[in-house]
């Protein structure tokens, strides 16, 4: 690229770039390590904070850079823009290339030939001596796009975020349900924290419940496999206050790192937990504030948390963060309130850098940006990483980039945590020789009943999901849903040990309330029975609802009636339905469910069930005509 300058600036002829003067002292603020999930581009703010000035025609940055054109730039960076050319010389980098002769940069020869491609190594060395350290990978030819991208990098603060949210137990390798497992993430975060010195490790809360390897444990179990992950700060999801508020603390006292919150409050109007956590990482001061859904009362059974306040995230955000601004350079809030409480903190409180997001288990593969502040989420159980990548130049976010390290089989198991994960495994069985209930007759789980008919086991389920829905304000459901395929055996007449319940619940499916039209509903029992005579999953066990179907008749034309409550389903109401997330995510073929606005409880089938039977002692269900097959 010709640039067409008199010392004073470096100017593109056909696509204009102007450097403008940067101070040395700026250029050793920070250092490129580690290598983001996503391409970054420094181009952009460097052109907004006029280090780059362009007329808007483009900077070429494919464009291969010439030696005149890196000893302008490091002359200008070295303060030097009122070089004068020499007497004689038309050349427009003369004078910077007579400086750089006399700093002892560059040979006589080289000076004969200012327009030659420079090599990677010849520019990191120019640099070097004059103290820049930029990191161009070794290559012939360098871009004007991987030239200030180097620079870009020297310019700035660089810190790396790791993030996890709503891991509920996960703590084991599902290579089905494509999650890592505690050891796999070990070795992604130790290799993220290995590459830059300016890392963090945050996680957004639901970490202690949702799996038999912790919930037998009140989240006990997983406590050193979080502390060996060496996390800096969590925030409290809804999902901690299952085991009641006590065993939160109790919790929070076990780890290595701080578990803080700054919307809970107990009758003393005094904070439950610590609100904020704060962190000075490459010179710069942070402060983390933790919120959590205001509608934990209604998630949880009410002595969960009794005597505790949960206050509106957003109203507590635009007290405590012009407070914090005050006292600290940067603010970045961890939630587990979802993604539209996020966005709408983002709206209405100016000032937060970024939020990590957890609550709605939303994968955030591009982040997003509301008014100004950028948010990130990690998806569910263990499934990705999350990674966000923030450049500060000045003490300003002028960069960001993010996205999800999704699950990868070739990932190595961090051999110490996955000896942690194998004990947890291993002491389950132990744990779970323990009787919870009697059942009075045999409960029919066996695949040849609950993929082909209605089943008592099915019923005791499907009534325990639609009365475990009463107790969520606002959600209580009209009928419930579950897929028989989701009910592995049957329970012999006799004691039901937490074992029996497991080996016919082993999924960690979620109890999820959604709204539903009822054509969808009923199409969804058309999809329940159109591969009964495979004994295919999908056939539905239901509550609060009936139907009759004839089998003989083609796939989508089977079911006769469908009701709800007694009476005849009303195509255009609208229904409250109580699923497991996997049928809501659109598995076992409902794909009417996919994208339904839901709220997913996080309690497990196994959980909910569990809970159903120790309540009732003496389990005896019976099949009641629900489900009819005619002719």
């Amino acid at each position: 690229m010709e640039i067409d300058s008199k010392g004073s600036v470096i100017r593109v002829r056909i696509k204009r770039a102007v450097l403008a003067g940067i101070m040395a002292s700026s250029l050793a603020a920070g250092s490129a390590f580690a290598a983001p999930l996503k391409p970054v581009n420094h181009a952009d703010w460097m052109l907004k904070k006029m280090v780059l000035e362009g007329d808007g025609s483009g900077l070429a940055l494919a464009r291969p850079v010439t030696l005149a054109e890196v000893v302008t730039l490091l002359a200008r960076l070295k303060g030097e823009t009122s070089l004068k050319p020499e007497p004689g010389s038309a050349y427009w980098a003369s004078a910077a290339l007579t400086w750089a002769s006399k700093q002892g940069l560059i040979t006589s020869e080289e000076v004969k030939q200012p327009g030659q491609a420079i090599s990677a190594a010849r520019i990191n060395q120019l640099a070097g001596k004059l103290g820049y350290s930029l990191a161009l990978p070794d290559q012939e030819q360098v871009t004007r796009g991987s030239l200030f991208n180097a620079v870009g990098d020297a310019l700035t603060l660089h810190i790396t975020v790791g993030h996890t949210n709503d891991i509920h137990g996960h703590i084991e390798e599902n290579k089905n349900g494509k999650e890592f497992g505690y050891a796999k993430i070990a070795t992604l975060v130790k290799q993220w924290r290995q590459e830059n010195p300016n890392f963090l490790l945050m996680d957004a809360g639901d970490t202690f419940q949702g799996t038999v390897f912790v919930n037998q444990f009140k989240g006990e179990s997983v406590v050193p496999i979080l502390n060996s992950l060496n996390y800096d700060t969590m925030t409290a999801g809804n999902h901690e206050f299952d085991y009641g508020y006590e065993q939160l603390l109790k919790l929070k006292d076990m780890l290595g790192y701080p578990v803080i919150n700054a919307n809970v409050f107990k009758s003393d109007d005094t904070n439950l937990l610590t609100p904020v956590y704060y962190a000075t990482v490459g010179g710069q001061r942070f402060s983390f504030i933790g919120f959590v859904t205001d509608e934990t009362p209604i998630l949880t059974h009410p002595d969960n948390v009794k005597g505790l306040t949960f206050k509106s995230p957003v109203e507590v955000a635009k007290k405590l963060v012009p407070e914090l601004k005050k006292k600290v350079d940067h603010v970045v809030v961890v939630s587990h309130v979802g993604i539209d409480v996020d966005r709408e903190i983002a709206k209405q409180v100016p000032g937060i850098d970024f939020i990590i997001g957890g609550h709605s288990h939303t994968p955030i593969q591009t982040p997003e940006n509301v008014n100004g502040t950028y948010i990130v989420q990690d998806w569910e159980y263990g499934k990705s990483l999350g990674r966000a990548d923030l450049y500060y130049y000045k003490n300003e976010l002028v960069n960001f980039t993010g996205g999800l390290a999704e699950y990868d089989e070739t990932v190595a198991d961090d051999p110490q945590v996955a000896e942690m994960v194998k004990k947890i495994v291993s002491s389950i069985d132990s744990a779970l020789n323990v009787v919870i209930a009697h059942a009075d007759v045999p409960l029919e789980g066996d695949r040849t009943i609950v993929r082909k008919r209605e089943s008592n086991l099915g019923n005791f389920i499907t009534d325990a999901m639609l009365e475990k829905s009463k107790t969520f304000k606002g959600y209580e459901a009209d009928i419930a849903l579950t897929n028989g395929g989701g009910i592995r055996t049957q329970i012999n007449a006799g004691d039901i040990t937490k074992k029996a319940l497991y080996d016919v619940l082993p999924f960690p499916n979620t109890l999820v309330v959604l709204e539903a039209k009822g054509s969808e509903i009923a199409a969804a029992m058309e999809n329940g029975v159109s591969q009964v005579e495979l004994g295919a999953g999908r056939f539905p066990q239901i509550s609060g609802m009936s139907f009759s179907y004839n089998p003989s008749k083609p796939a989508g034309q089977r079911v006769v009636e469908v009701k709800v409550g007694g009476n005849p389903i009303d195509p255009n109401k609208t229904y409250k339905l109580v699923t497991n997330d996997f049928i809501s995510s659109g598995g076992d073929g409902y794909a009417m469910f996919i994208d339904k606005k839901a709220m997913n409880s996080g309690i497990t089938l196994y959980e909910l069930v569990e809970e159903a039977m120790t309540t009732q002692k003496n389990v005896n269900p019976a099949v009641d005509g629900r489900i009819v097959e005619v002719q």
